[in-house]
């Protein structure tokens, strides 16, 4: 079956740039990524993917190219993220759970965990903050390129099919919320605006991700408000029968978030059983390792 040039690539190398504009901007270098390389690698890949408006891209620039120096920039980042009382956190569980370390954030965790990876000790946040969650898009994005590169179709649908449903459940709703909290304090304490545009960059190409995907999907559940409305709070899943972890052969039962996307996946007719680990193996068997972010690229 012919499968459709879906430009993984290029949607893996935007995530990972949108990554990088989340974490602190601490070194001159941050400051000149941020500056000069960022509106070349958007306006690049953007020519690809047509993900983002032209008139988004622009109004950011012009923002950038008013940007006095590191050290504002850096300001503007901890009054909105870090200054306590923070206006505005870049944790999507918050927005979700009304709280930190909630449901949602170690549903995020037990997915990166599920794949082999864990958060960087050295990267003192926890595992739903924007950074990480937009790097490990672009890492499963790249992932599902090295399955369709070995004609291994059904091994990237399944991985697409998990992705979709992690960012339409928890990704696009945190980040409307948290664009609205990030403008709110721009306006109120006169601040750069800078971070409302690049949330709102996130949060397009994220959406654009999970439309392309779920379009792929052998049976897409219909959406009228993908973009739009957050979905309903429902009891956490429970498959009724056991399941035998692929790693220690233990029987266990998945509950949570990781059943509700077994059952999803199930129902696409998609793989499971890379997602039926325990936790006692998701925990410390599994050889974890640190992601990295990577430097933006410069255009040309």
């Amino acid at each position: 079956m012919h499968q459709p040039d879906l430009k993984l690539s290029s949607r893996a190398e935007l995530q990972l740039c949108l990554a990088r504009c989340f974490l602190p901007p601490s070194r001159q270098a941050d400051f000149d990524a941020l500056c000069t390389d960022l509106p070349a690698d958007l306006r690049e890949l953007n020519s690809s993917l047509a993900v983002l408006g032209d008139g988004e891209i622009d109004e950011l620039c012009d923002t950038l190219s008013t940007l006095p120096d590191a050290t504002t920039v850096l300001a503007t980042y901890s009054r909105l993220f870090l200054s306590p009382p923070a206006p505005a956190l870049l944790n999507l569980g918050f927005y979700l759970d009304g709280g930190l370390q909630g449901g949602s954030c170690q549903a995020i965790e037990d997915l990166f965990r599920t794949h082999g990876l864990a958060r960087d000790p050295a990267f003192r946040d926890t595992a739903d903050h924007l950074a990480l969650y937009l790097q490990f898009v672009g890492w499963m994005l790249a992932r599902a390129i090295d399955h369709q590169e070995r004609a291994e179709h059904d091994a990237a649908l399944a991985i697409l099919g998990e992705l979709h449903h992690s960012i339409v459940r928890h990704a696009l709703p945190a980040l409307q919320r948290l664009h609205a909290q990030i403008l709110k304090a721009e306006d109120e304490y006169h601040l750069l605006p800078l971070y409302g545009k690049l949330c709102s960059l996130a949060h397009h190409a994220l959406a654009a991700d999970a439309m392309t995907v779920q379009h792929l999907l052998p049976q897409p559940a219909a959406s009228t408000g993908l973009l739009d409305k957050p979905p309903p709070a429902t009891a956490a899943p429970h498959l009724q029968e056991d399941s035998a972890c692929t790693v220690c052969s233990r029987p266990f039962v998945p509950a949570g978030d990781l059943a509700g996307m077994i059952a999803v996946l199930r129902a696409q007719g998609l793989a499971t059983d890379h997602m039926q680990v325990c936790p006692d193996c998701r925990a410390g068997a599994m050889g974890l390792s640190p992601m990295e972010l990577p430097r933006m690229r410069k255009a040309g």
